[in-house]
């Protein structure tokens, strides 16, 4: 791995533990709102960002009240393999088009993830649980395209990319 992804992916998962955390208790619960998800969009243009996503959860999700097993390996690992999934799909099946269709599969992984765990950990019914986290999920990916691409455009017209190289396509 390249020293640029492992920074890119430091500055995700750093962005995401401050957004996350500061703005609780809106980030935890069986009820969410993590802003921080926004930074979900940015593995559309670079997988290996799916790895600062999956560990800014990690972080993150020290500070949640649900602090456990399920919190700090099942979230991280559900946000990462979401990620790559969401990547693939943008990527390879509709040839980096149509943004939101991976997003709205992200938003479906991430809400059946958390309606998982919140149901294993006795918080309530799974479908009750996941719904409200996959539409606050798409609200924020689905709204957020435009926002995440418009500060890639302005990263890259300063001479920072964060898609990989040409030689890793």
């Amino acid at each position: 791995m390249k020293t640029r992804y492992v920074v890119l992916s430091a500055i995700i998962a750093a962005l995401y533990v401050v957004l996350t955390v500061g703005l609780a208790p809106l980030s935890y619960g069986p009820i969410q709102f993590r802003v921080s998800e926004i930074l979900k969009i940015f593995v559309l243009v670079n997988p290996f960002l799916a790895v600062g996503i999956g560990i800014g959860t990690l972080f993150a999700n020290l500070f949640s009240p649900n602090v456990g097993p399920l919190e700090l390996i099942w979230m991280p690992l559900t946000d990462m393999l979401g990620g790559l999934a969401a990547w693939a799909i943008y990527r390879f099946l509709l040839r980096k088009r149509f943004a939101f269709i991976p997003m709205l599969i992200y938003s479906l992984t991430t809400g059946a993830a958390v309606g998982l765990m919140l149901f294993l950990l006795g918080a309530g019914d799974f479908w009750l649980l996941a719904i409200p986290i996959f539409i606050s999920e798409a609200i924020i990916l689905i709204t957020g395209l435009p926002i995440i691409f418009g500060i890639i455009k302005i990263l890259n017209s300063r001479g920072i990319d964060l898609q990989l190289d040409s030689s890793n396509h």
